[in-house]
């Protein structure tokens, strides 16, 4: 009967020491774990915010070449209607 408690015993103790070890090392894994997640979650926050400033710089370019576009589009027919104006006077005057 000794040999078979023993035997319990060892069974208890190895399995429970298994069980302590075997939590130290996963926290550990979970902290390894967590670290890189970490690190590579900031990594892409700080891709997208370069991303994202770059598109911003692009969109400024467009709206600014749309802007000046349109201001030479209107400045042109501005000009053209008053032209257009003068010749209509100018006709009628007969000079």
């Amino acid at each position: 009967m000794k040999r078979g408690g023993n035997f319990f015993w060892g069974v208890f103790f190895g399995s429970m020491a298994g069980l302590i070890v075997g939590m130290m090392l996963s926290q550990k894994k979970e902290e390894k774990i967590r670290n890189i997640l970490g690190k590579k979650t900031e990594e892409l926050k700080d891709n997208f915010q370069i991303f994202g400033k770059k598109i911003g710089e692009e969109v400024q370019k467009i709206k600014s070449n749309i802007e000046t576009k349109w201001k030479n589009k209107m400045k042109n027919k501005t000009e053209k209607t008053n032209q257009d104006k003068q010749d209509k006077v100018e006709d009628e005057l007969g000079t």
